[in-house]
This record gives C-alpha cells, structure tokens and sequence, in this order.
C-alpha cells in the first residue's frame, strides 16, 4: 500500500480509533465497576452464555434470544473469564468497529475530514454513548448493519464479489439482532435501482449465487447449533409475530410519533449521557425533555441538518435540474409514486409491516426513476440511505412496543445526512478564498464542542443521579449481589444441590451458575414465606430487607441484599 496516497485516511482513521477506544474504555472503568445490575435484559445474554459454555443453567424460553453475543462471550467464558465484566467488553468492541465502518462507509461520498466528523458524530449521539458498555445487543446490531450496507454498495459498484461478505455480514447481524435483517429491502432495491436489473442479475448470477451461498451456510450452521442444543428460535418467532400482524388499537394504542417527539434528545441532552436509560418524552410546546433539555449540540445538528434539506432540494431541483425533469416521462412514473404513498398512507397499521414496506418501496422506486436524470453527486447513494432509514422508521413506528433504543438503526443515516449537509454548506461558499482551511476547522471544531460536552455531561452526572428510580447506590449494588453469592458458595458446598429463590434471579443465576427463579413481583406477599416452605425452598436471597417471617432466618446481608435460610 503506497502510504502518501492513502495518508490522510491512515490519519483520519488512527485519531478515530484513539478516541472512540479511550470512549470505550473510560465508560468500561464506570459500568465495569457497576457491572450490569441495572440493565435486566443483560442476564438473559450472560445465563445463555453460561448454557452456550457448557452449564445447564438459564430459561428455556430466553436460550433462543438472539444468539450471537452471548456465543461469542461463552468463548471467552470457557477459557475462565466468567464475568459480567465479559459480556460488556465483547458488545462495547462492536462499538469501535461500528466508527471504523461508518468511517468507510462515509468515504464512499466525501472526503477523509468530512468522514471522520460523521463518523465521530455518530459515535458520541447520547443513545449510542448510552449503550457502549451495558452489555447489550444494540450496538452489535448498528455495527453490522453499517457494515452490511458498505459491502452492499462496494458490490454494486466495484466487485459483485463483495457479496460473498455483505450476505453472511447480514445473517450474522440477524443473529445478533434480529432488525438487521432491514437491511436485506436495502440489498433488494440496489437491484432494481441499475438500468438493467434483468441483465445485471443475469450478468452477475454466479456471484449472487455465490454470496446466497455464503449466507445461507452460516445460516445454517446456526440453525445446526440450535437444532443439536435443542433450542427454540425464539427471537425469529418473535420477529415473525411483528412482521405478519396487524394492529388492534384498542388493545395496543401505538404512538407513531414517539420518535418523532423524541429526536432532539436522541442528538444532544446532557442528562442522558452517559448513565440513564429512563424512556424519554419530549414535550415539543415546552422544548423540554422529562429527562433534561436537548443540548446546544442538538440544536447544531439539527440546524446543520435543516440547512442540508434546503440546499439539497434547491440544487436538485434547479432550474437546470427541471428542464433535465420536463423531458422525462415523468407523468406515469409521478402516478405511481403518489398512489404508492397514499396507499401506504391508508393501509399502514391496518395490514402486514411487510406490504407497508413493498407500498412504499414500490412508491419510492418510481420517484428515484424519475430524478435519477438530474445533475447531482452521488444520488444513488443518498437514495439507498433514504431507503434505509424509512424501512427501519417504520419498522419502529409499526412496532407497538416504543425503547429510545430501537432508534439507534437509524443514526448511522443521520450521520450521513448530517454529513452531506456540511459538505453541501461548504459547496455553497467554494469560492471563499479561505474554503480550504475552513472545511477543516469548522469539522474539527464541531467533533470538539461534542466531545467537551460529553465529557462535561459525564463529570457533571454522577453515576448516583441514576434517573432517581434504581438502587440508591448502583456503583455497588452488583458488587452487593456478588458478595452474597461467594459467601453462600463458600459456606455451603452443597449449594448446587439445595432449592434457591431470588427477588433477581437472573442475576443470582448467574452469580451462582445455577437456574434460580425471579419472584421480585410476589416476595411481598404476606403467604409468601407459607409458599416457599411448601416448595423446600432452602434459601431465599433478597435485594432489601423483606418482611420474611419464621421458619426462615436472616443469615447473612452485605448492603441490602439478605441472604435468608430455612432454619429446620
């Protein structure tokens, strides 16, 4: 590789991975030591694993969640790191691969600056600040998704071979997380997007085939592993019940405009970063968000954003533009974009999410087949993110279920948009003589004023003002959790072999590597102790001091978690 031609890349991506490594491990230092306490949904991940390495431990309905981090950290758990400590650090590495992928896919459009101030605005939006070091599967599945559609479009345009990467990239992506499998309508519309698809297919068969091939065989050996450890698939049903349903309002009111509200925060909110996860409810009359107010970045980005659209449809529809339009059969192609959206329109929420998606895939196509004709840079890639962002928009719009986290598969666009939209500013003024120096300043002085704001956030937010509803002291609370299990390992050999119940028995499932049921919702209960000398139930772990009567007996307690034995 010659490296004066590639060295503005080999810097931009070194300072890229410098930053969001040192982001990574600062918040590993903060959730490491917390551990994993407060995000539930993790212990699911971590007993899977537990059962992937070789333990008979964990439910029988969460084993088919989606499977790919916990495999992968059952790796490591095999080899002795048995930790929740594992699990953080295996979904936080995704994050650093998911700005070096966004870096690439940016690079396509614009240059080396402009690349690393997108992707770095990708990498510190406070929902993906967020989720770095929680454990979770969201940011494996933004990360492959990004990766996903780059070789996607390094097929269409450089190598059909490139298939034989982006097909299994999603399959993999679909077993981290099931939504990634949107970005197979994106795959799909690139076909139909060339001037030929019939003789492009036709041309390029053999390495579709090839990367079909490719897919389906790790496809396979998934389903081979699920099939041979006797599990259900779970997260596939559960995808498939969203995909083939329609909605009953009266039984599940969805709020389609959650987002929407929401979309401010999602750029910029001090109080979000980087320790709550409290569902957000930005009243747009007050411009305020329950958890905080959207910060200045917020209003940058939007502005930047808002300036894009304007420029963006100015230049497409110039003057030069519409006499290039006028000549274009356009009447019959305009038809079927406007019956497509009305249909879409109409028949959303009251048929299947999948021909939400076809309505307004087939709407969309016919618009792109008209202004494809019209001088602009690269309109087939800003149409193919489009795309992607309203397939996965409706997706979440249509699932009635609303998690500030199911945004993140829409941020990689916003970035990429936020990213057009400066190079169209500076494309706007090119012939200011001091341009040059401009399009680097301006760019590096953005990506610092976000960087100072999240470290401000961070330092300002203790770990303490955790949305003022968890453990009074989450720092320690999992430490608490922990100390309790090695105590009662250490004391009693025979634990394995006794009855346990737990107020979160994920998490003593976990801690003891033994399958110990959730009765947090019932331990209150006044027959509660009657209940558990009917099932023998030996000892009970409780996260605070429960009104647990006699025959049992508070054996041991460190902070608030009491360790109680059935003293016969």
């Amino acid at each position: 590789m010659n490296f004066n031609e590639h060295k503005k890349d080999l810097i931009a991506i070194s300072s890229l991975l410098i930053i969001v490594i040192a982001i990574t491990l600062i918040l590993f230092n903060i959730d490491g030591k917390a551990g994993v306490y407060y995000v539930r949904d993790v212990f699911f991940y971590l007993n899977n694993a537990l059962f992937y390495a070789g333990y008979d431990i964990g439910l029988v309905n969460t084993r088919g969640l989606s499977p790919l981090i916990p495999m992968i950290t059952s790796i490591f758990f095999r080899m002795g790191f048995i930790s929740d400590y594992t699990i953080i650090a295996v979904s936080s590495s995704f994050y650093i691969f998911a700005a070096l992928g966004m870096y690439l896919l940016l690079r396509l459009r614009f240059d080396e600056v402009l690349s690393f101030t997108g992707s770095m605005i990708l990498s510190t939006f406070p929902l993906v600040i967020v989720w770095i070091t929680k454990g979770m599967i969201d940011i494996p599945g933004m990360c492959l998704s990004i990766w996903a559609i780059y070789f996607m479009i390094l097929a269409f345009r450089k190598n059909t071979k490139f298939l034989y990467i982006a097909f299994p990239l999603i399959i993999l992506g679909f077993f981290a997380r099931y939504t990634v499998l949107l970005t197979v309508p994106a795959l799909l519309i690139q076909f139909l997007l060339v001037d030929d698809p019939i003789n492009y297919i036709k041309t390029n068969i053999k390495d579709i085939i090839i990367g079909m091939g490719a897919g389906a065989l790790v496809f396979a050996i998934f389903i081979g592993i699920y099939s041979y450890l006797n599990i259900g698939l779970f997260f596939v049903s559960q995808g498939n019940d969203i995909t083939n349903s329609t909605y009953n309002a009266l039984v599940t009111p969805n709020n389609v405009y959650y987002y929407i509200k929401n979309f401010l925060i999602y750029l910029g909110t001090s109080n979000f970063i980087p320790y709550s996860l409290k569902p957000g409810a930005f009243i747009v009359e007050e411009m305020r968000w329950v958890g905080g107010y959207p910060s200045i970045i917020s209003y940058i980005l939007t502005a930047i954003l808002f300036v894009g659209i304007i420029l963006y449809f100015t230049k497409l529809f110039s003057r030069k533009n519409r006499e290039i339009l006028k000549n274009e059969n356009k009447k019959l192609k305009l038809a079927i974009f406007i019956i497509g959206l009305i249909v879409f329109l109409i028949t959303y929420l009251n048929v299947s999410i999948v021909l939400s998606i076809a309505f307004i895939s087939i709407s969309l196509l016919a618009l792109y087949k008209w202004l494809i004709k019209a001088e602009m840079d690269d309109f087939n890639l800003d149409s193919i993110m489009f795309y992607w962002m309203v397939i996965n928009f409706i997706f979440i719009t249509y699932y009635h279920v609303k998690v500030d986290r199911y945004f993140m598969p829409i941020l990689p666009v916003i970035a990429y948009f936020v990213t057009l939209s400066l190079s169209l500013i500076f494309d706007k003024f090119k012939e200011n003589k001091h341009m040059d120096k401009i399009k680097i300043v301006v760019p590096i002085g953005l990506i610092c004023i976000i960087l100072l704001s999240i470290g401000i956030a961070t330092v300002s937010n203790s770990p303490h003002t955790f949305d003022n509803q968890m453990h009074p002291n989450f720092m320690t609370a999992a430490n608490e959790e922990k100390a309790v299990g090695a105590w009662l390992v250490e004391h009693d050999p025979d634990y394995l072999n006794k009855t346990i119940w737990a107020d979160r028995g994920g998490d003593m499932s976990f801690i003891l590597k033994k399958q110990i049921p959730s009765y947090e919702k019932t331990s209150d209960a006044a027959n509660f102790t009657d209940e558990m000398v009917k099932n023998k139930v030996t000892y009970f772990i409780s996260k605070d001091n429960k009104t647990i009567g006699e025959p049992y007996v508070k054996l041991y307690q460190n902070g608030e978690v009491y360790l109680y034995y059935y003293d016969k």
